[in-house]
């Protein structure tokens, strides 16, 4: 018996390309979802997207650094008020906060950012980024063998599947020859933030994975989907998203830049620097 499963991660608030993601793999016979993190901010579609996996039989939620963000900020994590990558995302945050009701932000909270599935015969063992944080480039495309070596220290896993770095990656540690084993190392790509352009418009990624009862991974497929770029922009206008002008760039041109320059060049910074701060007072009960 086999079993098609759509894994992706790293929305990114566009709802727009999970929505073409989801029709693509629903026609290549996907009928489960895993989802490794980072659904939320920089797009306006994070509420959207969360309604939508959750209505797509997506039986696995992890938290991303982004999400991980969310709950930093409410622990008291400083705020620069002067860099305009701060503002930006308590812009955005404040923006969900408001759309999500607080049993979904608290269902959030809860969620793991390592969880371990068992299918096929195989033990998978799903994560945004490494066993033990959701953060950092250690396990980026051109990181040394001893980095990915180190996903199965202590594991007694088969096979692992990760996000955070936005490249579709097949990678495995070092191979044991006695007896002959070799663990994979999948990366699903993003489905928001791939920043490659064809003729029709931006691409997003997701994984594949038909897992067979007998053969175990009976393939890995790396999909990469077009989506109307012109109506993710639209919804970004239409909802009046702050520091929309760097957002549809990067629809537009497949260039991403949250530099704190490039955010603070936006005509309507001081704005939405007010908002921010408003939003942080609200949190702190001030």
């Amino acid at each position: 018996m086999q079993q098609k499963i759509g894994v992706l991660a790293d929305v990114h608030g566009n709802l727009t390309a999970l929505e073409a993601v989801i029709a693509d793999a629903k026609a290549n016979g996907v009928t489960e979802f895993w989802s490794l993190g980072d659904i939320t901010t920089f797009g306006p579609g994070t509420v959207a997207s969360y309604h939508l996996l959750q209505q797509e039989n997506t039986t696995v939620f992890l938290q991303g650094n982004w999400e991980s963000t969310y709950f930093e900020i409410e622990a008291g994590e400083p705020i620069d008020f002067g860099n305009a990558k701060d503002v930006a995302f308590l812009a955005w945050m404040s923006r969900e906060y408001a759309a999500f009701n607080q049993s979904e932000i608290d269902q959030i909270r809860q969620l793991p950012i390592k969880r371990r599935v068992e299918r096929a015969g195989l033990k998978i063992d799903l994560m945004h980024n490494q066993p033990n944080k959701n953060y950092g480039g250690d396990l980026s495309p051109d990181a040394p063998q001893a980095n990915f070596d180190k996903v199965f220290q202590g594991s007694d896993a088969d096979m692992a599947i990760y996000a955070h770095v936005h490249a579709q990656i097949m990678r495995c540690d070092n191979i044991v020859y006695e007896p002959y084993r070799m663990h994979r190392i999948l990366n699903t790509g993003t489905v928001g933030q791939s920043y490659q352009l064809t003729q029709q418009g931006m691409i997003a990624q997701y994984l594949l994975l038909t897992l067979d009862d007998i053969v175990g991974v009976a393939s890995a497929d790396f999909r990469r989907v077009n989506y109307d770029t012109s109506l993710e922009i639209a919804r970004a206008q239409q909802a009046d998203w702050p520091f929309s002008e760097s957002y549809i760039r990067m629809l537009k041109t497949g260039q991403f830049t949250r530099d704190a320059d490039s955010l603070a060049a936006d005509k309507r910074f001081p704005e939405y620097q007010a908002q921010a701060q408003s939003f942080y007072q609200q949190l702190k009960g001030e």
